[in-house]
């Protein structure tokens, strides 16, 4: 909403790090991170503030967008829960990494300890209190790692894709220019681009 303060706002900065290696370039460590400050709106009560027009709509997308947040905080507390409700609202969508991913999360509540404002500051220690017991265990994003369970998808997907790489010079009759590839590992990937062809309709 650019024409409004009273609006939910959302920076996002997407960090790389390169740590180079003393032996070769190629050995460099990418460390990879994306960084939300979020400010969320306060929640109204329509018979306290006595908005009416736009400005009470504004106020119920403000409301309906935390409740649809507090949903998925309860949903991710319960640890039998199968499904976490991230697509019923664009906030929470976009929050889906920074609060049940590979993500560490801090939260800061802002009050104002008044008689009047009693309502919202106790709605807004509960909702603290209940991120409080959201567990996450995040770990690093490193694209090079000497751990191998922490990159095990990545290492799947680079094989899938040298597998492909082969294929594709095989069909196109070049030799398959993977060096680690043994002459049986060569036999056998011409022996599938055989079965590939044969099996293909014409």
């Amino acid at each position: 909403n650019m024409k409004s303060s009273r609006s939910h706002v959302i920076y996002t900065y997407y960090i790389t790090r390169t740590k180079l290696s003393d032996e070769a370039a190629s050995d460099a460590e990418v460390t990879q991170s994306k960084l939300h400050f979020v400010d969320l709106a306060g929640s109204e009560r329509m018979n306290k503030t006595g908005s009416t027009g736009a400005v009470m709509k504004e106020a119920n997308y403000i409301n309906k967008s935390l409740s649809y947040l507090e949903q998925v905080v309860i949903a991710l507390t319960q640890s039998k829960r199968d499904h976490i409700p991230y697509r019923q609202s664009k906030l929470t969508y976009m929050l889906k990494d920074s609060l049940g991913g590979n993500c560490n999360t801090f939260m800061i509540a802002c009050v104002w300890p008044h008689s009047t404002h009693s309502w919202e500051t106790l709605s807004t220690l509960r909702f603290a209190a209940r991120m409080k017991c959201i567990e996450t265990h995040p770990v690093r994003n490193s694209l090079l790692n000497k751990d191998p369970p922490a990159n095990a998808k990545l290492l799947q997907q680079v094989d899938l894709l040298k597998k492909e790489l082969v294929l594709r010079d095989a069909i196109s009759g070049r030799d398959p220019w993977l060096p680690e590839l043994t002459r049986p590992q060569k036999f056998k990937v011409y022996r599938q681009c055989v079965q590939l062809m044969t099996s293909s309709p014409s």
